[in-house]
């Protein structure tokens, strides 16, 4: 009954904030009610850049933004030009994204880790014009074998602390804040080529407007309207951070960004910033107990992929609300299970659907399915992305009547939450990032003396699942001759680090599906735990 109760108030109140909430139209009317409703709070603190922390109030943020704004027009940049930025966590980049956004330019946020080779296909793939490039990643950009045709020297704005033409401070140092231009920028307006990893092979770029970061941000700022401060500890091209940002400039809320997650220093950011929400990291779990386990400032805990035992194990612990969601780069926020929800079936799943979110579970054919009936999540409503960008094909295979297919395989119980079973892609799941088995394959296939190769994910306890590649030698091929190392060594310099396999197993032959693709399931099949008779390249043993 009280499960029923909660589950009916949370339609009701997601029902009254579809039908009441008017969000702003474009990000700039969110920096400008920033600036005007919080002045003095403190809107950014990159508490771990170097040489020295960096913070800025929500005032000044307005001001940065707009200087930066005028001085990247001066430059060339305006309403639709592609812009790729690659930063690590500095304060650089979110005042780089909100000016873009300001002028109604695109950014494609790079993974800094991505070689040369993949950094090629992105800026191609993305067309993009300018670039915003920390000093450090400019060894990747110069091993590049082509830049797009529209880059040129004077198109790269450099983030660095030294001296060089073309950097960043000097641009913002002549832009003015108070400077005008006669455009308009609209919500369909495109704002990020956000780039994610498919069953391809090379990332898709999702295009998503300044509609769909809007409605991310606010309706994330709706969810933890309490909640006065945030950490951020994800790289920030991925969009966790990102849409951290537009919930701070909504709520008002400080998002503290760090150089990345940390299990040891986790509580010492909380203690330190006075932080009230968080993602919980679950390698935390494998430390020891502490007594300042239970007298953090902590509020909140967002979960990823945790069950009903997990969930009550970090309560138990750390004395604080913890609770699943589930979300994609296409949607934004898709299912989160309410805060006031407690049941096993609640905590198990991913949750009900979020607000301005429509979602159903269909079968091979499309056709609805009743609850208890398993099959493919779909899900619709404002802010989705307007697709892939240049991928008519998998536009055509990924929209149908405005609704977008997850690719995951869900169940619905008569309640209406949704809990996941498994997925339709390719994929594994590393520390927050998305690896296309096929392009991990793709890769290691093109050694010499390799025939074939299948990437399957491990599951993992510190990073959710961790890659394992089979290797099928060629003819007259010794594993000697094509060891591991020697594998990783040509796994570096195609792909990023977290996408090189952790477990290497040779097979004598692959079994096959009649279309000729490994049958990967039967692999799985062989044995309960996959890392026996591998090598292990973390702890540098056979399994």
């Amino acid at each position: 009954v009280q499960i029923e109760v909660a589950t009916k108030e949370y339609f009701e109140e997601k029902r009254f904030i579809e039908e009441n909430f008017d969000f702003p139209e474009n990000i700039q009317e969110l920096i400008d009610r920033a600036a005007d409703l919080y002045p003095t709070t403190l809107a950014l603190n990159f508490f771990e850049q170097e040489p020295q922390a960096q913070s800025i109030t929500y005032a000044d943020l307005r001001v940065s933004i707009y200087k930066l704004a005028d001085g990247l027009q001066q430059q060339g940049i305006k309403k639709g030009t592609h812009v790729a930025v690659i930063m690590s966590n500095r304060i650089e980049f979110p005042i780089s994204w909100l000016a873009l956004a300001v002028i109604g330019a695109v950014m494609i946020p790079v993974n800094p880790a991505y070689t040369s080779t993949e950094l090629d296909y992105v800026l191609n793939d993305s067309d993009a014009e300018f670039l915003i490039i920390e000093d450090k990643f400019l060894p990747t950009l110069e091993a590049m074998s082509k830049r797009p045709e529209a880059m040129t020297d004077e198109s790269i704005i450099i983030v660095t602390d030294k001296d060089l033409d073309n950097n960043w401070n000097s641009i913002m140092s002549s832009g003015d804040e108070d400077a005008q231009y006669n455009y308009q920028v609209n919500a369909d307006d495109l704002l990020n080529i956000q780039y994610t990893s498919g069953t391809t092979g090379f990332p898709k770029g999702c295009m998503q407007s300044q509609k769909f970061w809007v409605m991310v941000g606010c309706m994330a700022a709706l969810r933890y309207k309490d909640i006065k401060s945030v950490l951020a500890d994800a790289p920030f091209f991925y969009i966790d951070d990102q849409y951290m940002v537009i919930m701070g400039l909504y709520s008002g809320m400080t998002v503290h960004v760090s150089k990345g997650m940390s299990a040891r220093r986790f509580l010492d950011w909380i203690e330190d910033h006075k932080i009230e929400l968080a993602y919980f990291p679950t390698p935390i779990l494998e430390t020891p107990k502490s007594s300042r386990d239970t007298s953090t400032s902590l509020k909140k805990f967002i979960g990823f992929a945790l069950n009903a035992e997990l969930t009550r194990l970090v309560e138990e612990r750390f004395n604080v609300l913890t609770r699943d969601s589930f979300g994609m780069t296409e949607i934004g926020m898709g299912l989160l299970v309410p805060d006031t929800v407690n049941s096993d079936a609640a905590l198990n799943s991913c949750g009900l659907p979020a607000a301005f979110r429509d979602v159903k579970i269909v079968d091979d054919n499309g056709n609805e399915v009743e609850s208890g009936i398993s099959g493919e999540l779909w899900v619709k409503g404002a802010g989705i992305i307007d697709g892939y960008y240049k991928k008519p094909k998998a536009n055509k295979e990924t929209f149908i009547d405005g609704w977008f297919r997850t690719g995951d395989i869900f169940v619905a119980d008569k309640l209406g939450f949704y809990t996941i079973v498994g997925r339709m892609k390719d994929m594994i799941r590393r520390s927050m990032e998305n690896i296309s088995a096929l392009e991990v394959e793709t890769a290691i296939r093109s050694k010499q003396g390799i025939e074939d190769a299948a990437a399957i994910a491990v599951p993992d306890k510190k990073r959710d699942e961790e890659v394992k590649i089979y290797v099928l030698l060629s003819a007259g091929y010794t594993t000697e001759q094509v060891s591991p190392a020697d594998i990783i060594i040509h796994c570096q310099q195609r792909l990023a680090p977290f996408k090189i396999p952790r477990y290497f197993e040779y097979v004598k032959s692959f079994p096959y599906t009649p279309s000729a693709k490994v049958a990967k399931h039967q692999l799985k099949d062989m044995k309960t735990d996959l890392r026996k008779g591998s090598w292990d390249e973390l702890d540098q043993c056979w399994r």
